[in-house]
């Protein structure tokens, strides 16, 4: 019985002993197999996967900034500054590292008292609604005096980064608007149809004129730092950079005290004067009347200046030297006496009589000269600028004589400037009007076609480029805003085989220098001969009576034009005027032309401080 205990007790033993080695071993197996994988799981993130882990730790000290480029600046044809960068400061906010969003507004519009309210508000709106981790400035630049202020304050609000940038400024403000152009705010529309990459880090981009035709020339390429900061997000020192590419710089051909003057020959006025230099195609002055300030869109205009410019009944938005289409008026009479002569549709030596009207069909058309100017050939009546005489001229021409005639000056048709936008104007012909209006031509429609009014529209672009191959005797230009060091220039061709040039230019210098000519008072005492046309457009057909000035709207008033240059024999500059609602072109704009082509032939007389004229000469 005791045996059998003792067999009993050591068989519970031995099993139990039995029992703590398989737990041992299945415990040693369980720790040897955990200490594997960790080894594993250690292997593979030390080893295997080692690059992209150390990317992400890294990303917690290391952060890429984008180095935005500079943007070219543009300078006039005599090296004086259109558009620079200013080193500016502004405030850039991160809503997500932001204690109190309440406090900062607060504190920040005691400093920004030059802020528009409505402009903060609406800011403060989207930067609240806006993605918590985007970092986004504030749409305003601050003074020495104001960044001061705020590096005061700015221990206070985590988030919140005063940096300094460059902004783009124009020295002359207004002047030159039209030309130069402007850059703004960039948005989805424009970032969506350029290279987004190239755009990292930059707010702006050209809007008008040559700052948005040459956006890819300006417009550099972006750099990249490393930055290594703290848990706290502060910036301990800055790593491996790759610079940025500036943009490149532009050299306009304009002058920006001869552009300067232009504009104050037409102060008050609506208008627009483009000056050419007819071997080369290079504007000399590129002026659209009203202007505006374009500093106002580089951080982005506020509502109501922009309503208030969008409102005004002036229009100065209108690019008038591109877009303005008037009627030619008589400027076009060279023109077609000189196809008409070419055609051996009539010689330049016989004359017709001008009673002061002529009758077409029972309708009587008049001349500008109620009385007739007598006995006229065709350089007096280019210089008397005798409408009868194109009048009769015309129906021996027929309108798509008359087409051909001016179609190789450039009139309607685009001129190919170096700005987006230009409009064609129209040059009519039996063709155009079925296409557009789906009705044939009227020959009563060709007499009025022939002195540049019915459906005739033409750009004061167009009249300086027309006037400018005629200077060449027929060579032909493209007109440019940059000069030909910068864009491929142009090989000048023939336009066609004319021989008859001289005799409507000797005509042209009669109206400025003849006896009856309608701008001889303006050529009077010139140091130089000069060739031009006066032109005056009617705004709306006259019925039967007399035109009245005083009892018509200002706005109903005729335009005034004039084209011409200088000198006759070799000449340097070729200029276009038109003054809205001006009268007739001998009284507003055949002054202002010969004006700009004084100043620009003799500048000594515009240095002398003692001139009056000099003063209008101010550098920014």
């Amino acid at each position: 019985m005791q045996e059998n205990l003792h067999f009993d007790s050591s068989q519970a033993v031995h099993q139990k002993k039995r029992q703590f080695r398989l737990r041992l071993i299945i415990a040693f197996v369980f720790v040897c197999s955990l200490f594997l994988f960790l080894t594993g799981r250690m292997a593979y993130l030390q080893w295997i996967n080692y690059d992209r882990y150390h990317s992400l730790a890294e990303g917690n000290r290391v952060s890429l900034e984008v180095i935005p480029p500079i943007r070219g600046k543009i300078y006039d044809r005599n090296h004086r500054l259109l558009a620079d960068n200013q080193p500016v400061y502004s405030l850039q906010l991160i809503r997500e590292d932001m204690d109190s969003i309440d406090e900062f507004e607060a504190e920040i519009q005691k400093i920004l008292t030059d802020m528009p309210k409505e402009r903060f508000e609406k800011f403060m709106e989207r930067f609240r609604k806006g993605r918590r981790a985007i970092r986004y400035q504030l749409p305003h630049t601050l003074s020495e005096q104001q960044a001061a202020q705020f590096a005061v304050i700015s221990h206070k609000f985590p988030g919140v980064t005063l940096s300094a940038r460059l902004k783009r400024t124009y020295p002359y403000k207004a002047i030159g608007v039209h030309a130069i152009g402007y850059v703004g705010r960039i948005n989805e529309r424009e970032l969506g149809r350029v290279n987004a990459k190239r755009y990292k880090g930059t707010q702006v981009i050209g809007k008008s004129g040559v700052e948005r035709y040459y956006e890819s020339t300006l417009q550099g390429y972006p750099g990249l730092q490393y930055i290594e900061t703290n848990v706290r997000g502060s910036i301990l020192r800055k790593l491996e950079s790759e610079p940025a590419i500036p943009g490149q710089d532009l050299h306009m051909t304009i002058d920006i005290q001869l552009q300067e003057y232009a504009e104050k020959l037409l102060e008050g006025k609506r208008g627009s004067i483009v000056a050419i230099e007819p071997q080369s195609g290079e504007i000399l002055a590129f002026v659209s009347v009203p202007t505006y300030d374009p500093n106002l869109f580089v951080d982005g205009i506020d509502s109501k200046t922009y309503k208030s410019l969008m409102d005004d009944k002036n229009r100065p938005f209108i690019n008038r030297a591109i877009n303005g289409q008037y009627p030619p008026g008589s400027t076009i009479k060279p023109f077609v006496a000189l196809g008409a002569i070419e055609r051996n549709i009539i010689s330049p030596y016989k004359k017709i009589y001008d009673p002061g009207y002529f009758e077409y069909k029972g309708h009587r058309y008049r001349d500008w000269k109620r009385t007739g100017h007598g006995l006229v050939d065709m350089k007096a009546a280019v210089a008397q600028s005798c409408d009868t005489y194109f009048y009769e001229l015309s129906l021996d021409m027929g309108v798509d004589t008359i087409h051909d005639s001016l179609a190789p000056f450039s009139l309607g048709k685009r001129t190919g400037i170096d700005l987006f936008g230009e409009s064609k104007g129209i040059l009519p012909s039996q063709a155009w009007k079925m296409a557009t209006k789906g009705k044939p031509w009227y020959r009563g429609e060709t007499i009025i076609t022939s002195i540049g009014q019915g459906y005739n529209l033409t750009t004061p672009l167009q009249l300086a480029t027309a006037t400018a191959i005629l200077a060449n005797r027929g060579k032909q230009i493209i007109p440019h805003l940059v000069t030909h060091e910068q864009i491929e220039p142009f090989e000048q061709i023939q336009i066609q085989e004319i021989d008859n040039w001289e005799k409507v230019i000797d005509s042209m210098v009669e109206v400025m220098h003849g006896k009856r000519g309608t701008a001889r008072r303006h050529g009077r005492n010139l140091p130089f001969k000069m060739a031009g046309k006066t032109g005056t457009a009617q705004v709306f057909s006259l019925n039967e009576g007399d035109y009245n000035a005083d009892e018509l709207d200002n706005r109903l008033h005729d335009h005034s034009l004039f084209l011409g240059f200088a000198p006759v024999e070799k000449p340097k500059i070729a200029v276009a005027v038109i003054a809205e609602n001006s009268g007739s072109g001998s009284k507003t704009a055949a002054p202002v032309a010969v004006s700009l082509i004084e100043r620009y032939l003799t500048p000594e007389k515009y240095s002398d401080p003692t001139n009056p004229l000099s003063k209008t000469q101010t550098q920014p």
